[in-house]
């Protein structure tokens, strides 16, 4: 009956009826069932756990980010990162970085980075690091280990094409149903917007962050943004990571309400509760 149930939830989403409560369910209900699709399991636990998220891929990338970032701002916050804290920068970075960035960075494939880590990283973790590295090995070491490195969990264009694929792969809809699926791109990008939107993440020091939509980014695109923030030195640093980027245009997709003016760049995150409206267009949720 489940599955009767979601084939005519998708009868409605493919006749153009936008529905936030037939999103709700095909993420739930098919969360245990996404063949391997990240982003499809990932939204049906936010959905099913909005309040705080512990685990999954958008807390693992928000916590290497916070090590990445942390230990790199040392040098801002006038001080010198120890020997672990490099060593954790490093596992971070390689699980952040792009098998691009690493050739590029170390001049060597992401297999190759990995045994170097693997073999030295053991001596930083202890504080007593071997003192006769090879030039591989310290050039290796001083991309890796000395960077900001950072990435969305996800794009909306993941985020659309794994949920077509579960909704396929379950027999909800027919392969050539996709293209009609797909069609429907921007209100099941906004949905996944609007359920990270205020989620607390926990982060691996125990202290939480929040999860916070917005356009306040150079290419003025919606987004969803972790807000992390650093109160150890002389003045606060705040370093908001985008974890879901899309290709939506506020100016298309949002309530004027939400609007910014040009120079407002702080109202471009928003703080309040947020809601997809019967226009299919992101809005504050109405009283």
């Amino acid at each position: 009956m489940i599955d009767e149930d979601l084939r005519l939830r998708a009868k409605r989403l493919l006749g153009g009826q936008y529905r936030v409560d037939d999103l709700d369910r095909f993420y739930l209900d098919l969360r245990e069932r996404t063949h391997g699709r990240a982003s499809f399991r990932e939204i049906g636990d936010f959905v099913a756990h909005r309040g705080e998220r512990n685990r999954g891929p958008v807390t693992q990338v928000a916590r290497d980010v916070l090590t990445s970032v942390t230990v790199w701002s040392l040098q801002f916050r006038g001080k010198k990162p120890t020997y672990p804290e490099l060593a954790q920068a490093a596992r971070a970075n390689f699980r952040l970085a792009s098998d691009e960035q690493i050739k590029n960075g170390c001049g060597l494939e992401r297999s190759a980075v990995k045994r170097i880590l693997d073999r030295v990283l053991p001596g930083f973790e202890s504080g007593k690091p071997t003192s006769n590295l090879s030039d591989e090995e310290l050039r290796v070491l001083q991309y890796i280990a000395n960077r900001f490195i950072w990435k969305p969990t996800f794009t909306d264009d993941e985020v659309v094409q794994d949920f077509c694929d579960v909704l396929v792969l379950n027999n909800i809809v027919l392969e050539d149903d996709r293209p009609s699926l797909l069609a429907e791109r921007e209100f099941i990008s906004l949905y996944a917007l609007i359920r990270m939107h205020g989620t607390t993440i926990v982060l691996k020091d125990g202290t939480t962050a929040q999860l916070l939509a917005g356009y306040a980014n150079k290419h003025d695109v919606l987004e969803v943004k972790v807000q992390i923030e650093f109160n150890d030195g002389p003045k606060p640093i705040s370093a908001p990571v985008c974890m879901y980027a899309t290709t939506l245009k506020p100016e298309d997709h949002c309530d004027v309400s939400l609007l910014a003016l040009p120079d407002d760049y702080l109202a471009r995150v928003w703080r309040m509760p947020l809601e997809i409206g019967d226009n299919g267009k992101l809005r504050r949720v109405a009283s």
